[in-house]
């Protein structure tokens, strides 16, 4: 898993949220989390755009461009 990437899906996603980043803020109506990575600054949204699927559809962790 490159450190380059700008968004991991599935089980990617919740492994580098997981592992690299730390929750500041979430959402619960739009089921949104945001994480920020302490070592770079860079901010991130998990979300689950395909919310209507069964399970809530596969998670997308999205780094923010600020």
């Amino acid at each position: 898993m490159s450190h380059q990437n700008d968004e991991f899906r599935g089980a990617d996603a919740l492994h580098y949220a997981e592992n690299h980043l730390r929750k500041v803020r979430v959402d619960p109506n739009s089921w949104e989390v945001e994480y920020v990575n302490d070592k770079t600054g860079e901010r991130w949204i998990l979300n689950y755009p395909k919310s209507e699927c069964h399970g809530g559809g596969i998670p997308r962790l999205k780094k923010i461009n600020m």
